[in-house]
């Protein structure tokens, strides 16, 4: 196994939720079976910079998608909230899928994690 084989990141995108912007990244670390879903908060300004440079938006769904998919956290966002899942099928992908309130606080309540947010 390589060196950078160790750690890498999975599903990458960028999301505007309200006004608020962040960049996902799924960080896996293969010898100790960890995958997490981290969103970094950044500027409007960042987020376009991403796009430009050719990093994709999330996918936003009502849908919990069917194929592939891993519940990996709960966010709740500026009254919002959302369950998101890892999607692989040809290519690594964030799904975040809208819930309500009480939902999430429900899946959070029964042991669910909620999603690491973290400022720029």
């Amino acid at each position: 196994m390589n060196m950078e084989d160790v750690v890498s990141i999975g599903a990458n995108c960028v999301v505007r939720i309200g006004n608020r912007f962040f960049l996902l990244a799924e960080i896996e670390v293969e010898v100790l079976d960890i995958e997490v879903f981290v969103f970094i908060r950044i500027s409007e300004r960042e987020f376009r910079t991403l796009l430009r440079a050719g990093v994709r938006r999330c996918t936003i769904t009502n849908r919990i998608p069917t194929n592939n998919a891993e519940f990996k956290c709960v966010l709740i966002v500026n009254g919002e909230a959302f369950a998101v899942f890892d999607v692989e099928n040809n290519v690594d992908e964030a799904v975040l899928v809208r819930i309500s309130l009480t939902r999430a606080e429900d899946l959070i309540r029964r042991g669910a994690m909620r999603c690491t947010v973290i400022n720029r």
